[in-house]
């Protein structure tokens, strides 16, 4: 197939996480040759730069290695209320440690991402920015940029202006590639609502996932990089991306049909998430009764 799909990732914190199961199912159904350009917002940025790269193990450790820390590197005593407390230094080792960036400086295909000008009466103005045919620096800029949240992160200086997070003028930055020529769009949301984003683009067909199972707000969604919610989002991802792109395939997007298999698919994720729990909770004490045990010379 020719790469005549456009890829949307939006934005929405550790909810990126969801991202990755979605390309899994995408890999698996050998649906990557789909893509011929790619278009991200704040964490979404960083997602289309690791699908640019080819390289899905990779990208599935960065969001093994990504935790509160990374992404909200400080030290916690120095915290007072200023603007910009956050550090990016974290996550910007993260991302030379695992992104390609001679593969995003030469990609064939244009990556864009979502950046918001803030403006002398701090409004803000929404831009598109490509990362391929960029040097590094650059790339690293409007990829601070993109993912800039007010309060938390200082505002990030590009081409003479002060940049945030590109979520704050468009989470799903479909426009860009539509802008670019692409007419058939593969949209991963983090929101059921953020569906409606596609009704400004009646002549694309939308191929769209969003999560079947709400994934929570700011506190327990958003900013909850806790390693058991980002494998929930992983793995629903996965079935979600599995379930719609397997019905595309096979002409049968019957919306009943879809969502009783979903409630299955969740049922199905919530034992496996259960089991693993229990799993390591036993290993856990395990561990605990052989070093007593050690402890009292007992094999």
């Amino acid at each position: 197939m020719n790469q005549n799909w456009g890829l949307v990732l939006s934005g929405g914190g550790a909810k990126g996480a969801y991202q990755i199961g979605v390309w899994k199912a995408m890999k698996e159904l050998h649906m990557e040759e789909w893509i011929g350009g790619i278009s991200g917002s704040s964490i979404g940025t960083l997602n289309a730069a690791l699908f640019a790269c080819n390289n899905y193990e990779n990208a599935n450790e960065v969001w093994n290695q990504v935790n509160l820390l990374s992404v909200f590197d400080t030290e916690w005593a120095l915290i007072d209320g200023k603007e910009g407390t956050f550090s990016r230094e974290e996550m910007l080792t993260l991302f030379r440690t695992y992104v390609d960036i001679p593969k995003i400086i030469h990609s064939e295909r244009p990556i864009y991402c979502s950046i918001s000008r803030l403006m002398p009466d701090r409004s803000y103005q929404g831009e598109y920015a490509r990362l391929d045919g960029r040097t590094q620096y650059i790339i690293e800029q409007l990829l601070m940029a993109s993912s800039a949240l007010p309060i938390i992160h200082e505002a990030v200086e590009y081409q003479d202006w002060f940049y945030r997070d590109g979520g704050l003028t468009d989470n799903v930055p479909i426009r860009p590639l539509y802008d670019h020529g692409f007419r058939k769009i593969i949209v991963i949301g983090l929101k059921e609502e953020m569906k409606r984003f596609e009704a400004d683009f009646p002549d694309v067909e939308f191929l769209s996932v969003y999560p079947s199972h709400d994934l929570g707000d700011l506190i327990h969604g958003t900013l909850n990089f806790k390693p058991r919610f980002i494998e929930f989002c992983k793995k629903l991802g996965y079935k979600d991306g599995l379930r719609t792109f397997r019905a595309y395939q096979n002409g049968d997007m019957n919306t009943v049909k879809m969502q009783e298999l979903a409630k299955l698919d969740f049922q199905e994720l919530t034992v496996e998430m259960k089991q693993a729990e229990l799993q390591s909770s036993v290993d856990e004490h395990m561990d605990t009764l052989k070093g007593i045990m050690g402890k009292y010379g007992i094999d």
